[in-house]
């Protein structure tokens, strides 16, 4: 699953933090999408207002699908890459975290400079 949310970090049109995300559950993806810049009405008190993280957005899908009772013991891949195509630290930021949190995500699997985490 890390590389389908690899694949849609490429697709990311930022440059300095290209990150892609897939929510996944019992072996189903629900969810694929990456950061881009915007603004949703779901999130209204971000430190970023331009921009919508990965994690964010594939959440945002299904919530606008009135889809959210899947999210709840559903597992998480966030995927960073650098401009080469290298993996990079994908750790959600605080905001996130609190989002995956309530929204009832079990695990978050993402990248590191080294290898892989999980949350």
């Amino acid at each position: 699953m890390l590389r389908l949310a690899t694949k849609a970090a490429k697709e990311s049109k930022f440059v300095r933090a290209r990150v892609g995300a897939v929510i996944v559950r019992n072996n189903r993806v629900l969810s694929i999408g990456c950061n881009r810049i915007g603004f949703s009405h779901f999130l209204r008190s971000r430190a970023f207002p331009e921009s919508i993280h990965a994690e964010q957005q594939v959440i945002i899908n299904l919530l606008k699908e009135r889809r959210g009772d899947e999210l709840v013991g559903s597992t998480m891949y966030v995927s960073r890459v650098n401009n080469s195509g290298t993996a990079r630290l994908s750790r959600p930021c605080a905001y996130c975290q609190r989002l995956i949190e309530a929204v009832g995500i079990r695990r978050v699997i993402y990248t590191t400079n080294t290898g892989v985490e999980e949350l």
